[in-house]
């Protein structure tokens, strides 16, 4: 039955690499960090950030739109929009919508033949988040998240937070004088990502009535990030503790080679990546164009990511 497609969630979630709820969040939808391997953390200076540390926002100093779209196999889909604002006195605001669809399958009575008709999932966060920089050395951030559920007939809601802050150690070296140094821009990030997060499933029909409560597990994420060659590479990594799963770790990078060209590339736990940035002025307004390739994970086959963000 629907209900018990719903409920069967928390029975995954019990095996430490298995499904949990809120497990889409995990998968990137934007084309820059997923080729740099998911490794983002410590960068998230961009309307990509927001995905990942919410105290990267304070380096946005233009309005900022970024759309994204994961092409996925076995008829799912992912997509993302956000919409950030600088305000006063280093500050930012950020609005995001993050939806995932998994695809369907038939519908089947008690006896388990087909009716005719099909059952589909979707999923949305949406979310709203602030930043500032408090000193030349630390930012903060935080994300209230929405999230909501929905499987056939029956849905499920759940309010979660994120908090992120990001260190600037150059800030401390020399009076931010970087010039001539080999390694430059260092900076550490550190998020707790879904807290009080939960679906509270409540059915209630002839063939079944059942109740049930799916805790997003909290995730503590390290990430840092530095630049080396004249700023041209950038290089960075994260460790991921998900509280249902074992550690895991990304690793990514991105070098300039010409102006408004990027090539990155990373390692997602095992997973190669990869993708290139093009950049352009369009009356004084930026956009990038930002490609990612993801290997091919067992039966799932590769996926392609393209985003855009436009500054104005």
């Amino acid at each position: 039955s629907v209900a018990l497609i719903a409920l069967s969630q928390g029975a995954l979630a019990e095996s430490e690499d298995g499904g949990y709820a809120g497990a889409f969040l995990n998968l990137a939808v934007q084309a820059r960090p997923a080729a740099m391997g998911g490794a983002y953390v410590g960068i998230s200076d961009d309307g990509a950030g927001l995905m990942y540390n919410p105290a990267g926002a304070t380096a946005i100093i233009r309005k900022t739109l970024t759309s994204s779209y994961r092409v996925m196999q076995l008829g799912r889909k992912l997509g993302h929009i956000s919409v950030i604002l600088p305000t006063r006195l280093q500050s930012t605001l950020g609005i995001g919508w993050l939806y995932a669809g998994y695809g369907e399958v038939d519908r089947r009575d008690g006896s388990g033949h087909k009716t005719g008709s099909t059952i589909s999932s979707n999923e949305h966060a949406f979310s709203i988040s602030f930043a500032k920089q408090f000193t030349p050395f630390l930012g903060a951030g935080t994300k209230l998240n929405y999230y909501y559920k929905e499987i056939a007939d029956i849905n499920a809601t759940s309010i979660g937070v994120n908090l992120g802050v990001m260190i600037y150690p150059d800030s401390l070296i020399g009076g931010g004088n970087l010039e001539g140094k080999a390694i430059t821009d260092i900076k550490i990030g550190l998020v707790m990502s879904n807290i009080a997060s939960k679906y509270n499933w409540n059915h209630d029909a002839e063939e079944l009535s059942a109740t049930q409560t799916d805790k997003f597990p909290p995730v503590a994420t390290l990430g840092g990030s530095f630049r080396a060659f004249d700023r041209k590479l950038l290089v960075a990594a994260d460790l991921e503790k998900n509280f249902k799963q074992t550690l895991a770790a990304y690793f990514g990078g991105e070098y300039n080679v010409i102006d408004h060209l990027l090539l990155r590339a990373g390692l997602n736990q095992g997973n190669i990546t990869a993708g290139l940035g093009c950049g352009f002025i369009i009356n004084k307004m930026e956009l990038s164009v930002n490609y990612a390739f993801s290997a091919e994970r067992i039966d799932e086959g590769s996926d392609h990511i393209i985003s855009f963000d436009l500054n104005f």
